[in-house]
């Protein structure tokens, strides 16, 4: 990975996660660690622990982290010329509702955006194998439902945004992130 030179990795895990599993580029100045999730947020703790799907973690995480979700943005935006790395634990839900919201912004189809989504599910297989060997039964049959990786929970991520918000343009400005700094940021998700 060094080998590609990102000139940003932003790591989406909290310093908890972190430190059970520091990352490889720890102290490197492109390292960036802007946790998406909210720690100790009462309402986003009870729509995670209610979430049936990964959908309905994304679309947690887009009621209650709008913040951090501008943050990261903003940091993909700012970032020195060159590839930006976004990563979490698996690399899944929070990776992938950052890379599904830049894709959208950078022009993607849906149906592209949600088949990429659904394409790295095989690349996750042995990760959960491991998640499921370091588990008890009970703690695995929580997490089992959250394995798989359907491209319908995109769908219905970016849908939940047009139903509560017209378009994700109109979320971003609302959460801080200026039309100006909308523009530019897709102008960096489509340079070549």
């Amino acid at each position: 990975m060094k080998a590609l030179n990102f000139s940003r990795n932003i790591d989406l895990r909290s310093r908890t996660e972190r430190a059970a599993d520091p990352p490889p580029f720890l102290g490197h100045p492109a390292d960036l660690n802007l946790p998406l999730l909210p720690w100790r947020h009462r309402a986003f703790n009870e729509a995670s622990a209610a979430a049936r799907t990964n959908a309905d973690h994304m679309t947690a995480m887009l009621d209650h982290a709008p913040n951090q979700i501008v943050t990261v943005l903003g940091a993909i935006l700012d970032a020195p010329p060159g590839p930006v790395l976004i990563h979490c634990h698996a690399g899944k839900d929070r990776t992938g509702l950052i890379a599904a919201l830049c894709s959208e912004l950078a022009g993607q189809t849906r149906d592209q955006t949600a088949a990429d989504d659904a394409a790295s599910g095989p690349a996750l297989r042995d990760f959960y194998r491991d998640q499921q060997a370091r588990r008890t039964p009970e703690q695995w049959a929580h997490l089992a439902p959250f394995a798989a990786t359907r491209a319908d929970d995109i769908h219905l991520t970016l849908t939940h945004i047009d139903q509560h918000w017209g378009q994700l343009d109109a979320y971003l400005n609302a959460h801080g992130l200026p039309g100006g700094d909308l523009s530019a940021l897709r102008d960096r998700l489509t340079r070549t």
